[in-house]
C-alpha cells in the first residue's frame, strides 16, 4: 500500500472528453480521479493535464 506521501495531487483530463477532475497519481502512474470511479462520459481513462505555464498567441504582441 502506498504512503500519503507517495500519491500525488494533480488534474486529469478523460481520454474519451477531455473532462477535466481533480485526481491523485499513485506511485505506480495510476491515475484516480476523486469523488468518483470514472468519467461522467463513462470512460475510466484519464491523463495528467500540463498545467505548466505555456504563452499562447492571445498573448503575442505582433504589433
Amino acid at each position: 500500500m502506498a504512503h500519503r506521501d507517495d500519491v500525488t495531487r494533480a488534474l486529469a483530463a478523460c481520454t474519451a472528453c477531455d473532462s477535466v477532475y481533480a485526481a491523485r497519481q499513485w506511485p505506480d502512474g495510476e491515475i484516480k480521479i476523486i469523488g468518483q470511479e470514472g468519467c461522467s462520459c463513462g470512460s475510466a481513462d484519464f491523463e495528467l493535464v500540463d498545467d505548466s505555464l505555456e504563452e499562447s498567441d492571445e498573448n503575442v504582441d505582433t504589433g
